[in-house]
């Protein structure tokens, strides 16, 4: 026996590199870097949806304002009121009735129609004709207008004074400012003695 060679596949030849042949750059091994994808031009989106603010609540300054508004003008009504029926003192007629004032110098007084409850009732308005006097003093007044307004309260009435138990009459007398610039007036008045109010008038036949 002979031995034999164990058979073999053939290897082909090693490949040598054709000199001829220029490596190619695109043909590395390593792809090129990409280049970033464009960006794109989307719209926007819509802004999230924010709820408006809650209506702040009505502040009371409007109602407060009505409110003083309607207490100035119920003010002025009184004010026009008792504007309306007042008048200076001094302008007092016989006839007249009225509120007598509780100051003791006053310038105006509250009329009242004699058919309405009222304080007093003008009778006589008659000039000073006593003694020539720098002042008003008061003893001087008083006696001046006993003797001139007694008399004519029987006129007036119809009742002599003395037979009146339930009247009586007082008088206005000018201030020393206002005598001084010559006014001399003296307006006599009935009142009642309880100082009630009269609702009637107390003029003879009225």
């Amino acid at each position: 026996m002979t031995d034999q060679p164990t058979p073999r596949t053939p290897e082909p030849p090693p490949m040598t590199a054709d000199p001829s042949m220029t490596a190619d750059p695109s043909m590395s091994a390593e792809p090129p870097p990409m280049a970033p994808p464009a960006a794109i031009d989307m719209p926007a989106p819509p802004p999230a949806y924010v709820p408006p603010p809650a209506a702040a609540p009505a502040k009371p300054g409007g109602m407060r304002a009505v409110i003083i508004v309607g207490l100035i003008v119920a003010f002025l009504a009184v004010v026009l009121y008792v504007v309306k029926d007042s008048g200076a003192a001094d302008d007092l007629k016989v006839g007249d009735c009225f509120d007598i004032p509780t100051a003791s110098t006053i310038k105006t007084v509250t009329h009242h129609p004699c058919t309405e409850p009222h304080g007093a009732e003008v009778f006589h308005v008659v000039e000073f004709s006593g003694s020539d006097m720098t002042t008003p003093l008061t003893f001087v007044i008083e006696s001046f207008a006993d003797a001139t307004c007694t008399p004519v309260f029987a006129t007036y009435t119809g009742i002599e004074f003395d037979n009146a138990p339930d009247l009586n009459f007082g008088w206005f007398y000018p201030t020393v400012e206002s005598w001084q610039s010559g006014d001399r007036t003296i307006t006599c008045y009935i009142t009642r003695v309880d100082e009630t109010p009269m609702t009637t008038s107390v003029k003879a036949g009225a």
